[in-house]
């Protein structure tokens, strides 16, 4: 049995946070909340799409086959512009949500990323934002105050000292 690069793929991330779940054992029961659960839910999702693939593969209906949708840009016959594009615009957003927490602060700066992420790219009716934007702020502040994570300040927050921050 020939296995594809996705499927070993997912076995490595499977194993990946199978590690990390068992070094999270012994943290503090604060520290351990983040850890846990992103590995947890990585742990999940990458085993499943494990058994997905293996099933797939089994029944000889793999992807790699040239059935469904191919990822691989360079087999593509599309424009340079069109295969790369999305990613061009994915690595703009990522940087713009880098710049808006190293200038603004972490919190801050999440909102201002979150809400013109959903206004430009995700393209959500106004009223919509702010709802989703107060879910996250609720969540930053349960991390704040109940867990006691540290956030950053932003440069400009720090140069222009402001009180409330």
């Amino acid at each position: 049995m020939k296995f594809s690069g996705s499927t070993i793929f997912a076995a490595l991330v499977v194993l990946a946070m199978a590690w990390a779940l068992f070094e999270a054992r012994g943290f503090p029961s604060g520290a351990a909340v983040y850890p846990r659960l992103v590995s947890g839910v990585t742990f999940v999702l990458a085993l499943s799409a494990l058994i997905w693939q293996t099933i797939r593969m089994r029944a000889g209906r793999s992807h790699e086959t040239g059935v469904g949708m191919s990822m691989d840009i360079e087999a593509s016959d599309e424009p340079a512009r069109v295969r790369y594009g999305g990613f061009a615009r994915a690595m703009g957003w990522i940087l713009g949500l880098w710049l808006s927490i190293g200038l603004l602060g972490f919190q801050i700066g999440l909102a201002v990323f979150f809400i013109a992420y959903l206004r430009f790219q995700a393209r959500a009716r106004w009223f919509v934002i702010p709802c989703l934007t107060a879910l996250i702020l609720l969540l930053l502040f349960y991390f704040d105050k109940f867990l006691e994570v540290f956030w950053p300040q932003g440069l400009l927050i720090r140069w222009l000292e402001l009180p409330f921050y």
